[in-house]
Order: C-alpha cells, then sequence, then structure tokens
C-alpha cells in the first residue's frame, strides 16, 4: 500500500488509494500491480481463483438468529488476488456517499447474543447508529481456500480509514499487531458452524 501511495504521490494519504476507482474490481488490479500476484479475478470469475468459501471467526459467536457467525465478504464472489505462494487478499471498499465517514447502524443483543426486536426501528432491532470512520479493508488469506479458514488461525484483515491502517489489534480480525508482537497467533476456538448452542 505505502508503495502505490509513493508512486502515486501520496505518501501516507489511504484515501487516495481507496478513491482510485469506484470499481472495486479495477481497484483489486491496480493494487495487484504492487504484489507477487500471479492472478486476479473479479466477483464474476471467482471459479477461477479458488471460489467461495465459509470463514469461521476466531472464537463461535451468535449471528442474533440463533446460528453462528462468519466473516461473509471475504469467502463470496468477491476481488481476489492471488499471490505466486497460493494465499490471497481481498478488498472491500467500505466508502459510502463519497466519504470514508458515515453512519452505521449497529443492533443491541441480549446476554444469549439474541437481536432484540424493535419494530420501530429502522430494521426492526433495538439499536442506534453510530459514525464510523472506514475506507476499506483488506483481508489477507495464507493459504488459499484451504482449511482452517479462520479469522486468526489463516485469515487477517486490515481496515484503513483516510490516513492510516485500523484496528490491526482486533481480534475479531486476527490481531495482527498481537501476532507481529508476540509470535504467536491468537486464541482461537475451533467449533462447527451451523446452529449457535
Amino acid at each position: 500500500m505505502n508503495s502505490w501511495l509513493a508512486k502515486n504521490g501520496t505518501p501516507g494519504d489511504f484515501e487516495s488509494f481507496w478513491f482510485y476507482s469506484s470499481d472495486i474490481n479495477a481497484l483489486a488490479q491496480e493494487f495487484a500491480k504492487e504484489l507477487n500476484s500471479v492472478k486476479v479475478c473479479t466477483n464474476s470469475d471467482v471459479e477461477a481463483c479458488g471460489g467461495t468459501y465459509d470463514v469461521r471467526m476466531p472464537r463461535k459467536i451468535n449471528d442474533g438468529h440463533g446460528n453462528t457467525d462468519s466473516e461473509r465478504w471475504i469467502g463470496e464472489p468477491v476481488n481476489r488476488i492471488v499471490l505466486a505462494d497460493g494465499s490471497f487478499l481481498v478488498l472491500l471498499s467500505e466508502i459510502k456517499n463519497g466519504s470514508c465517514t458515515y453512519q452505521q447502524w449497529g443492533s443491541e443483543r441480549d446476554s444469549n447474543g439474541f437481536l432484540i426486536p424493535d419494530p420501530s426501528s429502522p430494521n426492526g432491532y433495538k439499536g442506534k447508529y453510530y459514525t464510523y470512520h472506514g475506507c476499506g479493508r483488506i483481508a489477507y488469506d495464507t493459504n488459499g481456500v484451504k482449511q482452517p479458514n479462520q479469522i486468526g488461525t489463516d485469515i487477517f484483515i486490515i481496515g484503513f480509514t483516510s490516513n492510516a491502517y485500523k484496528n490491526a489489534d482486533y481480534d475479531l480480525w486476527g490481531n495482527i499487531n498481537y501476532v507481529l508482537t508476540n509470535d504467536k497467533l491468537i486464541m482461537t476456538e475451533n467449533y462447527q458452524t451451523g446452529k449457535y448452542e
């Protein structure tokens, strides 16, 4: 990322990368130029880069409806940059209405992790809007579609604001800061997907 920013005369301005193109597939093609990539797939041809797959969270989490939660955007039909060693990256733009800062709904949960119904709210569940600062995310899967396909084990995510990366210490994204500081992975839970019990 820093290499791309330097070449484009915008060092430290991460927003300039995420605003390079409104087409996430074009953004992936541009980013792939900075990497030892062997193939770039778009959301329409992701089968050529391993296809879709399920990504487990670091630990079993109730999705609010009684099923185990998953990180859906990584394994679904999205852009994918495959590297020479078989690992790959996925980019997700979070720009909304031309800005990296926007309002996002956050639903409240009860003590068991279930969403709390509220017919008066915009989505039918209790919660409120939060101000969110995020331009985009990059997910790195160290061994491609091979198992275990779990955040914090073989998949790690970095989020970017307009002038920095963020949440590198976020366990639900793999906590890269912890991994680099301690030379070991975060604690994860080996669980089966499906019903949350």
